[in-house]
């Protein structure tokens, strides 16, 4: 291992701790969380990643985008692991932009939508935020933008997309992960196969 490769893990460190209790949280709460392993090389190539986010949204229109956090989040796993071979997991949290809490919950909250699934969703909406973890815990943040209400269209959304390496994890805005994998989704009623190609 090189000495920049460590130096990235060590930078990662806050991340990756809070990576790996999520992990546990969810195994915890009884839902199928991603194996405990992590590892120091950077995943994501760049150059093979964005064509698949961005060809994602030329094939969508405005409308089928917009409110779609979950689902377009979903749909690009497997289209990037086809792409990529990088395994990227649903890590749902909240996250800290200019140091305001956005999103913010705690295990508590999790528990609740558990046990009120859809009525739960149909109430709050998402009251959480989503992204994608690589196992070096790069982070993938597709729809940044537009839970902001910063992006408006399929354009603006793909311009505001957030990759962060583990040198970038303490920058602005930073991530709190609190639940990882699919499975979250599942057991309280919303995972939803969007734009996936069946066929």
């Amino acid at each position: 291992m090189s000495d920049s490769a460590g130096s990235s893990v060590q930078q990662a460190t806050g991340y990756a701790a809070e990576y790996m209790a999520a992990i546990d949280r969810t195994a915890s709460l009884g839902l199928r969380s991603p194996p405990r392993l992590l590892v120091r090389k950077p995943c994501v190539n760049v150059d093979k990643t964005m064509p698949v986010l961005l060809n994602y949204f030329d094939e969508h229109t405005n409308e089928e985008l917009l409110g779609q956090t979950l689902a377009i989040h979903v749909a690009l796993i497997p289209l990037l692991y086809e792409a990529t071979g990088v395994p990227f997991e649903i890590t749902i949290g909240w996250i800290e932009l200019a140091g305001k809490p956005t999103w913010q919950h705690g295990e508590e909250r999790i528990r609740q939508f558990m046990s009120e699934k859809l009525a739960a969703w149909q109430r709050e909406g998402v009251p959480f935020h989503i992204w994608l973890t690589t196992p070096a815990c790069e982070i993938l943040d597709v729809t940044f933008g537009m839970n902001n209400g910063w992006a408006k269209n399929r354009d603006e959304c793909a311009r505001l997309i957030i990759y962060k390496t583990p040198d970038q994890i303490a920058e602005d805005p930073i991530y709190h992960p609190t639940v990882v994998g699919e499975d979250f989704l599942r057991q309280t009623g919303v995972m939803i196969d969007f734009g996936a190609d069946d066929q």
